[in-house]
């Protein structure tokens, strides 16, 4: 997807904002929307269990809950473990009567956060991942459009993920 210069530059300016905006408050949103996953975690969690049951193999690391396509039902974005120096990202979301996955994309290997942000202020809202590899940090802006995970815009992430 191509962004103009002046679109680019506004959404920089938003995810800065944000982000300083997060960082000088105390309170739980400051870290995020995620949780660390734990087993209990998945227990009334059908969204999770839908997960689990397709990727037994997989280690869960974060998660974050939120309506991602505006049908009223919240949606599951999950940061998973597919190799020890390599995460992916995917949204368990509700298709009609059944869920369903979408594709699956890199995900930052350390320190990740999930922050729901709604920058255009018009559904479906979109979120922002940021995490580090090693010393290299990058973000990425996305959104959930027709059953498929859309990167937006982003920084750095292809040395993160």
């Amino acid at each position: 997807m191509i962004f103009s210069r002046s679109v680019m530059m506004n959404l920089l300016g938003i995810f800065v904002l944000l982000t300083v905006s997060s960082c000088s408050s105390n309170n739980e949103a400051s870290h995020g929307d995620q949780k660390d996953y734990s087993p209990s975690a998945a227990q009334n969690n059908t969204l999770m269990q839908y997960f689990i049951k397709e990727h037994p193999e997989r280690t869960i690391l974060k998660y974050a809950q939120a309506d991602l396509d505006n049908d009223t039902q919240e949606d599951l974005v999950i940061i998973y473990r597919l190799t020890t120096d390599k995460n992916m990202m995917c949204i368990i979301h509700h298709n009609q009567d059944a869920l369903s996955e979408t594709n699956s994309v890199p995900a930052p290997v350390s320190d990740q956060m999930i922050q729901f942000r709604n920058i255009d202020e018009k559904p479906p809202q979109e979120f922002i991942v940021q995490g580090r590899k090693g010393a290299k940090v990058g973000y990425a802006i996305y959104r959930l459009e027709d059953g498929t995970l859309s990167d937006l815009f982003g920084e750095g992430m292809e040395d993160c993920c």
